[in-house]
């Protein structure tokens, strides 16, 4: 688009405009949740308490990691999710295990989806 070219605005669903397209929360969910994949065994595990609202202290206990790591591979797994916070994070976390659930997945745990349902994701 050139400068000259003026910007045109995108109308939302809920009528309010925006110079530039807006994610809703659905799409911004669909769009974090697709990347699950990219995380490796380990940050899966971290994920699945980040699920849960496990604190650091909390993920590192129950991985027997230390907290500096648990912090470590929080920070990788915003990265890999594109999101922001923990809290989104866990928000994604979430809507994972229920997509599990709603596909009926077998050999999921409490933890979250099965390895194979992990596995048929990345591919």
């Amino acid at each position: 688009m050139s400068s000259a070219e003026p910007l045109r605005p995108y109308v939302l669903d809920t009528g309010v405009t925006a110079d530039r397209p807006v994610l809703t929360h659905d799409r911004a969910r669909e769009a974090a949740t697709a990347r699950v994949p990219l995380l490796s065994e380990r940050e899966l595990d971290v994920f699945r308490l980040l699920a849960k609202g496990a604190s650091n202290r909390t993920i590192a206990a129950r991985l027997a990691i230390t907290e500096r790591t648990a912090k470590a591979h929080v920070a990788q797994i915003l990265a890999k999710l594109e999101v922001e916070s923990r809290l989104q994070a866990g928000i994604v976390g979430f809507a994972w295990e229920s997509l599990a659930r709603d596909r009926g997945e077998q050999g999921g745990t409490e933890a979250g989806p099965s390895p194979r349902l992990v596995e048929t994701a990345r591919r």
